[in-house]
């Protein structure tokens, strides 16, 4: 274990694994595979904990942002050229920078005092518009109060970054419209099988809209 790794007794995420890139393979161009092998056997040599993630590898998700961030290229199918930062810690940084008007929601619609929401993290989205897909993880859940506390409370503490509220269905049938919400999609196959809960569903906030005013929007 190494008393001076930061990270240590943390599971591994995208802003660890970033950092972990930039100290391993700055100006070198590297397979990804390479680079997922040796993130993840230094942060455990170091005293960090394995990943917990369920659907995409932290490393696969720090390479996204950090493509975005114009911190590393990718010349090649399977290849990853890392740039020389001048900030080590600057994906951290424009994260720190989010506050609670990050979580305002993108869309509201319906009519009633509880909601069904949908949230995502914009790692996800980026990555998906990266591969030139336009479905994502997004969980959809219901709350009978204030939705954005309820989101809130399962995921600030949890991730590294703050979720984007993508859509918010105002309504009075709560259970009844999350149910069928989900179920539709379930039968359309879109339920992420390998995800923490049942609640996460690979689909976006306009499909889910459109489920909703096909099933619902004559009667809100």
């Amino acid at each position: 274990m190494n008393d001076q790794y930061k990270h240590v007794g943390k599971t591994l995420t995208p802003g660890i694994a970033a950092e972990l890139i930039q100290e391993l393979f700055t100006e070198q161009a590297v397979q990804k595979q390479e680079i997922v092998r040796a993130v993840d056997e230094i942060h455990l040599e170091r005293g960090g904990l394995s990943s917990i993630a369920k659907i995409h590898h932290p490393v696969t998700l720090a390479l996204s942002e950090m493509k975005q961030a114009g911190l590393v290229e990718n010349p090649r199918h399977g290849y990853w050229s890392i740039s020389l930062s001048t900030q080590d810690d600057s994906i951290d940084s424009e994260r720190n920078n989010l506050n609670s008007e990050n979580v305002e929601p993108e869309k509201t619609i319906g009519s009633g005092k509880q909601s069904v929401y949908l949230y995502y993290y914009p790692a996800y989205k980026r990555l998906a518009e990266f591969q030139s897909e336009e479905v994502w993880a997004c969980k959809i859940g219901k709350a009978r109060n204030e939705p954005i506390s309820r989101i809130l409370s399962q995921t600030r503490t949890a991730l590294p970054e703050y979720p984007k509220v993508g859509l918010i269905i105002k309504t009075d049938e709560l259970s009844l419209m999350e149910r069928t919400i989900q179920n539709i999609l379930r039968l359309q196959g879109k339920q992420k099988q390998d995800a923490p809960g049942n609640e996460w569903f690979m689909t976006s906030p306009s499909e889910v809209e459109q489920v909703y005013e096909t099933n619902f929007g004559n009667s809100q």
